[in-house]
């Protein structure tokens, strides 16, 4: 038997079509798994031209990543499983990916929103904001107000969506709703642009949204908003977190004295790159595994970790540090992965093992 028989298996999976209603099917790619320990497989995904840029564990244990310009990627039961516009995304540009109560998954991207239910894609169209001005013809696709950038299921059942440079949209089933549009700087073309990169909701059923058009973080309580600007350390706000304890974090992107800001329901507490050994005041995700540690990416500077005192860089085999981390998750195993536009990476605790193959 030969070395390529020894090791390593194809998956020769048939290519079916999926459209818009659910008259086609996945398309299913090649993968090659290599035997580690026993009958445990190592699956490898083919890395994307411009790599990943958002992931989502679903409620069935699947785990999903989303890419820039290359559709999204599914990984279950050891198959991994590729969508495009071929079979029915509205957009191969993923910003993020949510999943709601009934199970639906929804991809915003550059093309507005669209959902899957297992068999089908749909899109829902959002309400179209004009692009016609100067100034965002200068900075497009930088700021696009009809791309989607976060989504949220509340508890009621509506559904959020957080444009890049629309503010929020409301979606009730019915129709949408637009909030903070008007927040944060005001631009050169007279108007704000406001970019919400980042949607959460607290153990409190508060809803907090960020701002990346220096409006700091908008926390709704189902009636009213309240706006945080001068209490966080930066009003350029990348990403908020609620914690197991109800903690808020938030992450900026370090443009003023930024750094890591928490808010514990009475007050806010800004961990800073030169007090408390964080790596950068740059923030771009927070995610707490099941152990209670904090995992921080950044746009800037090497992935750490925080035990909500203190931070460290977290270095892998050999000493490896990870830069630019885009996102981080938590399988239904307990593996921590995370990702940029570089590659894909899982660790279990012991070893970090590259997910992608060229």
């Amino acid at each position: 038997m030969n070395i390529l028989n020894k090791y390593c298996t194809f998956f020769l999976l048939s290519l079916m079509f999926l459209s818009c209603n659910g008259q086609s099917n996945h398309a299913k790619i090649n993968t090659t798994s290599k035997a580690i320990k026993g009958n445990q497989r190592e699956i490898k995904i083919p890395l994307p031209k411009n790599g990943f840029c958002c992931a989502l564990l679903d409620s069935k244990g699947a785990l999903w990543f989303g890419s820039r310009g290359s559709g999204v990627f599914k990984l279950e039961n050891n198959l991994v499983v590729h969508y495009t516009k071929e079979n029915g995304l509205c957009s191969n540009n993923i910003s993020c990916i949510s999943e709601d109560r009934k199970g639906n998954l929804w991809f915003g991207t550059t093309n507005g929103v669209c959902s899957f239910n297992g068999e089908g894609f749909t899109s829902l169209p959002i309400p179209q904001s004009d692009t016609s001005s100067v100034w965002l013809d200068k900075v497009y696709p930088i700021v696009n107000p009809n791309q989607i950038m976060s989504i949220l299921e509340d508890k009621k059942g509506n559904l959020w969506f957080g444009s890049n440079g629309a503010g929020v949209y409301k979606y009730d089933g019915k129709s949408f709703t637009q909030y903070l549009s008007k927040i944060g700087k005001t631009y050169e073309d007279g108007l704000q642009h406001n970019i919400v990169l980042s949607i959460v909701e607290d153990l409190k059923g508060n809803l907090w949204f960020t701002s990346l058009s220096h409006g700091g973080v908008s926390v709704y309580d189902g009636i009213k908003f309240k706006h945080y600007i001068n209490e966080l350390s930066d009003d350029f706000v990348r990403i908020a977190y609620c914690d197991s304890k109800g903690n808020i974090l938030i992450g900026t992107h370090g443009n003023r004295s930024g750094g890591l800001d928490l808010f514990n329901g009475k007050s806010f507490k800004t961990f800073y790159k030169t007090d408390d050994g964080l790596s950068t005041n740059n923030v771009r995700w927070i995610f707490e595994d099941k152990k209670g540690k904090f995992w921080i990416g950044s746009g800037n500077s090497p992935l750490s970790i925080f035990d909500g005192e203190h931070f460290k860089v977290f270095k892998g085999n050999g000493g490896q540090e990870y830069d630019r981390i885009t996102f981080i998750l938590e399988d239904a195993q307990n593996n921590v992965w995370f990702g940029n536009r570089n590659g894909l990476w899982k660790y279990d605790g012991n070893t970090v093992i590259k997910m992608t193959q060229a």
